[in-house]
């Protein structure tokens, strides 16, 4: 009977021990909590929304290269004048107005992020050569030209160091736009009292990039500020056109390029 006891008595022992041994398992301790960011680094960590207000510098380059019959030598220097007329720059500026969302990353004072913006802008420009008038026994000339951007949208990280409440960070990827084009060249018939018109119009969506930076600070709480600069290149739109009738063989093709500097300031809430 002794023996029993003490069996059932060093049973009991261990396996007091080993219930006493094994860690109490809450859940809490699978949760990794990030370590604060170092003191006198503003946490920027977390999602974010904003409005945003701008002012953007469109450089337009349209480009006219008349082709085919307009390459006889006697209509060489009429040629040139016409798409002269037709190159003219349509550098403009206005407005944007939009709205963004992101989310930033920090690891100790280095914030790394990722921002979607989007805007509506008040841009665009439009020419009259007014008449060119022909040297040759070929018939006057005229150009209107005219460009129009609507809307832009971006999506890029963001990468930055912050100082204090302080973040200036540097950012470059994806721009979307929509180039709207549009340009005629009519010959003018006096005599005849008629005009005959090649040209068209053209609306793209085109994708390109852009590259910029900026200074973000934090009023207090949950806003904060920022000031930001960006360059975008959204490519180029063209499209070819011939005249009717008997001028057929008079080919054009008309190209625009847009570039845009777009400077900017908003205000946002981190969640």
């Amino acid at each position: 009977m002794k023996k029993t006891a003490l069996i059932v008595t060093i049973l009991s022992i261990l396996g007091t021990l080993a219930y006493a041994g094994s860690p109490e398992v809450s859940g809490k301790e699978m949760k990794q909590v990030a370590p604060p960011p170092p003191a006198g680094c503003f946490d920027w960590s977390g999602a974010y929304v904003g409005v945003f207000g701008g002012y953007k510098f469109s450089v337009v380059d349209p480009n006219l290269n008349l082709e085919g019959d307009w390459n006889f030598s006697f209509l060489r220097d009429f040629r040139h004048r016409v798409e002269s007329a037709g190159s003219q720059d349509l550098d403009n500026d206005g407005g944007e107005l939009g709205g963004l969302v992101g989310y930033n990353w920090q690891f100790g004072c280095w914030v790394f992020g990722v921002e979607a913006a989007g805007g509506y802008l008040w841009a665009r420009e439009s020419n009259n050569s007014g008449t060119i008038f022909s040297d040759t026994e070929f018939e006057n000339a005229q150009v209107r030209t005219s460009f129009k951007t609507h809307y832009l949208l971006t999506l890029a990280p963001r990468f930055g160091y912050a100082f204090g409440k302080f973040l200036p960070y540097v950012t470059a990827g994806l721009a979307v736009g929509d180039l709207d084009f549009s340009q005629h060249v009519a010959l003018t018939f006096f005599d005849e009292g008629r005009i005959a018109s090649e040209g068209g119009s053209d609306r793209e969506t085109n994708a390109g990039w852009m590259v910029g930076g900026g200074l973000q600070y934090a009023l207090c709480g949950h806003w904060s500020i920022r000031g930001q600069y960006q360059y975008i290149d959204l490519g180029n739109k063209q499209f070819n056109s011939d005249f009717p009738g008997e001028f057929r063989g008079f080919t054009a093709q008309h190209d625009v390029q847009l570039r845009e500097h777009n400077a900017s300031v908003a205000i946002m809430y981190q969640f």
